[in-house]
């Protein structure tokens, strides 16, 4: 099989990459990781060189490597954010936005969402530009990212593009700190570090007085950087728990035995502070309201897991908040 580059933004290691991988196996004799370390010293946001250094010697530069599960968990050593897997369908999911009430709150629900296929995007993009219109007007309205472990941030961006002012929406520096700012222009999302570009029929402007993001410790890599856009829009408000913190940007290489190394190649600049701050390396993002109760329900099989379901106390807090927005 050729290698080439292929361009991913954020792929789903939070809740994802890592049980995809426990399953891979030793793949053969001849699985060959060079091109994956090779593209990760020469691009890598790598933060500790010694230790990578070591690895390259102790791997001969990747030639004693034999399996995905050793190159990934190598490659997460250098950067958490940076994985492989047999094969880049594994992480592909194509769950759609929906407006759901919940406790008498209308809501839309903004999934992770990957596919390589651009119609499959398409249905992404146009599914939350027609939920946005049938939610407007209205002075509220309510996002919810918080089971939204990322995937590509280009359909969320694009399916959010009625409420994200155009222009700069963030920049990605790469690992000599040159800068590469990613921008939004009536319909045309450039590419940039890593990032593809996308054309889409722009939606006519909305307007909401109040536009509450609820995020939380799943919410993560490309909904984090769609987070980043969003926050340019002065009427947005965070709310929840500190996020994921995969705020980074990555790009893949493809191996020889169809395995796909996705790496961190980029740190990212807001184009607006973000509780204070506007540079990120993996750190994570920070509500404007911290709640007291997490976003998703924990489940019945133990308190340090979570469901996909909002949390009643959180949704009894997120009333509160609406109420003292739609007095003001």
């Amino acid at each position: 099989m050729k290698r080439k580059l292929f361009r991913v933004i954020g792929t789903l290691l939070a809740c994802m990459g890592v049980m995809m991988l426990t399953t891979s196996q030793r793949l053969s004799p001849h699985f060959d990781a060079r091109p994956a370390i090779a593209a990760m010293t020469r691009r890598g946001i790598i933060n500790d060189r010694a230790s990578w250094q070591t690895i390259r010697a102790q791997t001969d530069d990747g030639r004693q490597i034999t399996s995905v599960t050793q190159l990934s968990r190598l490659l997460q050593r250098a950067n958490r954010h940076s994985f492989a897997v047999s094969n880049i369908k594994q992480v592909e999911h194509h769950q759609l936005p929906s407006l759901v009430t919940d406790h008498r709150l209308k809501l839309i629900n903004v999934p992770g969402f990957f596919s390589q296929r651009r119609a499959i995007q398409k249905q992404y993009w146009q599914r939350l530009q027609a939920l946005l219109k049938q939610a407007s007007p209205a002075s509220q309205l309510i996002l919810n990212f918080a089971s939204n472990t990322g995937g590509l941030a280009e359909p969320m961006i694009a399916g959010l593009a009625a409420i994200i002012p155009d222009g700069t929406l963030y920049t990605g520096l790469d690992n000599h700190g040159r800068a590469f700012p990613r921008t939004l222009h009536h319909g045309h999302l450039s590419d940039s570090l890593g990032q593809e570009s996308l054309t889409f029929q722009p939606p006519k402007r909305l307007y909401f007085k109040h536009i509450t993001v609820i995020v939380g410790e799943q919410t993560a890599s490309a909904a984090e950087i769609t987070i980043m856009a969003l926050k340019r829009n002065p009427h947005v408000t965070l709310v929840g728990h500190p996020t994921a913190g995969y705020t980074s940007l990555n790009s893949g290489v493809y191996l020889n035995t169809g395995a796909a190394a996705v790496l961190t190649i980029g740190t990212l600049k807001s184009a607006v502070k973000i509780h204070g701050q506007q540079l990120f390396n993996n750190q994570p993002l920070i509500p404007d309201v911290t709640t007291l109760y997490q976003p998703l329900a924990p489940t019945r099989t133990g308190h340090h897991r979570q469901s996909a379901h909002l949390d009643p106390d959180f949704i009894s807090e997120l009333q509160t908040i609406a109420r003292s927005q739609g007095s003001q």
